[in-house]
């Protein structure tokens, strides 16, 4: 059984009208969820990104943002989690075009009030069995289907071979974690908001400029590793600042502002005569990473041979 399985599942219901919302709030808890409420369609938006949500239950007339506004942004977001299930809730009388609306915009199911309320857990207990199996299968999956990216069960494999390789000829060997930072102004989508749109941006980057040789996954929501054969440190620190120019170039001709690699590496010159494994290079870049300072203020890039000795 899955950690999912183990916790209570988390909805987020988005609702204009307070009573509708609390009494949607008591159900929910009745039936085993922890609920977050809001009656913004921004802040249900904003919360929805943030992630941790089993199921989205939005109002069809939420404040600012309809809800059918919020699943159709959240549609087309390349970072959101899109096997969590949306549904929208509907007042009006005249269903069949906000359910055409709905279904169009990527929800998953649209539910008119008053609500059968049966029906529904019903339904979603189906969906997330579904996304349960999903997420069991992907753990030893060794591609990231959104981003394209290897996993980090992925990375983990294809390390062991290019260790071997390494080791035979005395290769150089780097890793280097990267996350990223807004630096510019963007499209008011809000700090999260533009988190998630500058990290879909290095992951187009790196997917698009790194050397054939090198392998990139996405070890976390914000976070990236690169493995690079045949670099030593030096070769890691011209790596880091040839991407850094080339999401710059992209930042002049993309409406989400710009924004700064932070990266941290480990690097040896002799993989065998090293005594380290690919694994532990790894882990090396990421503490590197951590040590990165955060809002722009001094180096971007740090070595993991520069850090304090615990």
């Amino acid at each position: 059984m899955t950690e999912t399985n183990l916790r209570r599942p988390v909805a987020l219901i988005g609702c204009n009208d307070e009573w509708m919302g609390r009494s949607l709030e008591s159900v929910f808890a009745e039936k085993g969820y922890d609920v977050t409420r809001t009656g913004s369609g921004k802040q249900a938006l904003k919360l929805a990104r943030r992630g941790g949500y089993d199921v989205l239950m939005l109002d069809e007339q939420l404040n600012e943002l309809s809800g059918v506004d919020v699943c159709l942004a959240l549609r087309d977001d390349p970072l959101f989690d899109h096997a969590i299930p949306i549904v929208i809730i509907s007042s009006s009388h005249r269903t069949l075009p906000g359910r055409l609306a709905a279904y169009a915009a990527g929800a998953w199911e649209y539910c008119h009030l008053p609500l059968d309320a049966d029906g529904l857990f019903l339904k979603l207990g189906t969906f997330l069995r579904a996304r349960h199996e999903l997420a069991a299968s992907q753990v030893k999956s060794l591609m990231d289907p959104a981003s394209g990216l290897y996993t980090q069960f992925g990375l983990n494999q294809v390390a062991e071979q290019l260790e071997a390789r390494a080791l035979r000829n005395h290769e150089a060997f780097a890793c280097v974690a990267f996350s990223s930072e807004r630096t510019g102004s963007a499209s008011g989508k809000g700090r999260a908001g533009e988190e998630m749109d500058s990290f879909a941006d290095v992951v187009h980057v790196l997917r698009e400029q790194a050397r054939k040789s090198d392998i990139v996954a996405k070890t976390s929501e914000t976070q990236l590793a690169l493995l690079a054969p045949d670099t030593d440190a030096a070769g890691a620190r011209l790596l880091v600042a040839r991407l850094q120019r080339e999401i710059d170039a992209a930042s002049k001709n993309s409406h989400t502002g710009s924004f700064r690699l932070r990266a941290g590496y480990c690097a040896v010159s002799d993989l065998s005569a090293a005594n380290v494994d690919v694994t532990e290079l790894v882990h090396r870049a990421n503490s590197a990473l951590a040590h990165v300072p955060l809002d722009g203020l001094g180096d971007a890039i740090v070595s993991f041979d520069d850090l304090p000795l615990s």
